[in-house]
Parts: structure tokens; sequence; C-alpha cells
């Protein structure tokens, strides 16, 4: 009959340990707690291996789910920040050992800035809730911890500083520009349309191409955006038909490093996202149309994303006067 493990102490570190599979538990330094532990372990096996579990062995199997089925985005982003918690922490970190210390400590470059350390904290926490819905784990150990408010992206120009931002900018990276201020489209969107993509007066993205994957994305063409689509289709009948001058696809970094030598020449911050931003306070304003339609134009499934983050318009002093003109016409009491 097989030998029963059984909680022994060790001087040199001054914990109990149990052995089991070849493996020596640590069941800390208290006696009673270490017995408690031991016990609760041997009722219920899968503990045992919880355990033992390393954040580095942890993160490897995510990945791996994360490349199988998700989007290579996705996958990029997550191997990103974790590969980057694992160089801090360590290879040999438990699970059950980690604390929210840990993190924050990781998280605490000057390099990062709210946002970064956001989405750094949001992609460990999903990597430790899909081991627990995955079973690997009875519970995530930082569940609950709290995330630093992302920087707003509400950079909005006029348009006489767009008219600058233009004049910098050179064939083909114009195309791109304009595109993004006819349409106000997600940057991400502009620079993967493909042809096949392109109906009439619309760009569809397949839903499993379209943010949050549960419906296909539209982009509805006005006559600038519609005639550049149609010259650079011809162009490019494959793959994405926003290229640089070298034939290559534009990325985030690369369409960045322009808008970044752009912002040094004009003396004010440009961000892709501006032209967005700008595209929604023009429709909301001088454009006339109503958060409902500008959510469904912008691609949000909720109107109060819009009212959200163009709160800034409340500010404005003339465009509520117009509102509050327009909201009696036709009243009887007007």
């Amino acid at each position: 009959m097989p030998r029963q493990p059984k909680p022994f102490f060790r001087k040199q570190t001054q914990s109990w340990y149990f052995s089991t599979g070849g493996q020596q538990i640590n069941l800390g330094k208290d006696k009673d707690a270490a017995f408690a532990k031991f016990h609760q372990m041997m009722a219920d096996p899968a503990t045992i291996a919880t355990d033992n579990t390393t954040l580095y062995e942890l993160s490897q199997t995510y990945l791996d789910w994360v490349q199988t089925n998700r989007k290579k985005a996705t996958y990029d982003r997550s191997l990103h920040y974790l590969k980057s918690f694992i160089d801090k922490v360590g290879k040999q970190l438990k699970v059950t050992h980690l604390k929210p210390f840990h993190v924050n400590r990781w998280i605490d470059k000057p390099t990062w800035n709210s946002t970064s350390r956001a989405d750094a904290i949001g992609v460990v926490q999903r990597n430790l809730n899909w081991a627990v819905e995955q079973g690997y784990l009875l519970r995530n150990p930082i569940a609950g911890m709290r995330k630093p408010k992302k920087k707003r992206r509400d950079v909005f120009y006029t348009h006489e500083q767009w008219q600058q931002i233009r004049e910098h900018a050179k064939a083909p990276f114009d195309d791109l520009l304009d595109f993004l201020c006819c349409t106000g489209c997600r940057p991400i969107e502009a620079r993967t349309i493909e042809a096949r993509f392109i109906l009439d007066d619309m760009v569809i993205f397949p839903t499993d191409q379209s943010k949050g994957e549960t419906e296909p994305r539209v982009i509805y063409l006005v006559p600038k955006a519609a005639e550049i689509l149609a010259r650079l289709a011809t162009k490019h009948p494959t793959g994405h038909v926003f290229r640089n001058s070298k034939d290559r696809s534009w990325t985030k970094d690369s369409i960045k490093c322009r808008l970044d030598r752009i912002s040094k020449k004009v003396k004010f911050h440009v961000i892709a996202y501006g032209a967005r931003h700008s595209w929604a306070t023009h429709a909301l304003t001088s454009g006339g149309i109503d958060s409902i339609a500008a959510a469904h134009l912008m691609g949000h499934k909720d109107p109060a994303m819009v009212a959200q983050v163009y709160s800034h318009l409340a500010k404005q002093p003339e465009f509520l006067r117009a509102q509050a003109a327009k909201a009696i016409q036709g009243h009887p009491t007007k």
C-alpha cells in the first residue's frame, strides 16, 4: 500500500511542506494553517496542480489559445504585455503567490501613460480569468484590482488646423488622411480595407473582422471617399488598398511615425484618432446630425458612447444656444 503523504517541517526555511508526485508543496510557516491547507488539498487534488502552476506556464497556455481563437492583433497585444510581465516577475513565480504589488511594480514605467497601464493590467486579468473559466485556477488572485483611468483621446482639430496637417501630408499618406476625415472611421478600419469589402457606396467588413465580432461593420462612403477607394482598389485588387510608397500596408506604428513628423512641423499634437473625433464634433455641431445617427455611422453600438466621449460639446455655448432654438421649432408656445 503506497505511503500517504503528510506535512513535515524544514528548519532551513522555517516552513511546512508535503511531497506528492515528485514535488514538494510549500504549506507556509504557521503549523495550524499549514495542516488545514494540507487537508484541503488532499480533499481536492485539483488544488495541488493550481498551487504549483507558474505564471509563465499559464501565460504560455493562454497565448496558445489566443493565437488559435482570436485575431492576430489580439495575440500580438497579449504577447507584448505578458512577455513584459514575465520578464519583470520571473518565470518561477507561482500563480498563488501573485499579489497586486507585483503588477503595480511592473506597470510603474515612466514611458507608460495611464492608458498603457490600464491595458497592461487588463491583459493579465484576462489571462487569469480565462484560466479560471478553463479550470486551470480556482480563482483570480488579482480579481478586482483597480486599473488607472484611461487617457481620453478626444483630440479634435479645427478646419484651419486640418488644413495645416494636410499641407504636410505627402502622397500616398494623404489619401489615408482624407479617407479618415471623410468617413470618421477608426484608423484600424481604414488601414485594413480590402477591395473585396467595397460594395457600391459602402465598405462592409465581415463579422469576424469587425469590432466586437457580433455583426458586420458598414462604412458609408461620401463621394470623395468613394473616389479614393475606387482608385486604390483598381491599383490593389487584393490585400489592403491603403499602402505606403514601398507598397506595404500601413501599420499603427508607421502611421504614428508619419503623424509625429507632421506634429513637429505644425507645432501641435497630431494623432490618427483626431480625424475621427473631428468628424464627430463637426457632425454633431455644424453637421446637424443627431447622436444616434452619428453613433451608427461611427460603428458604435450604443449611442451613449458618443454622448460620453463628446461631452466637450456641452461646453460650447453657441452650440447649445442653437440646440435650444432648434428644440422649440414648431412648438405651440414659440
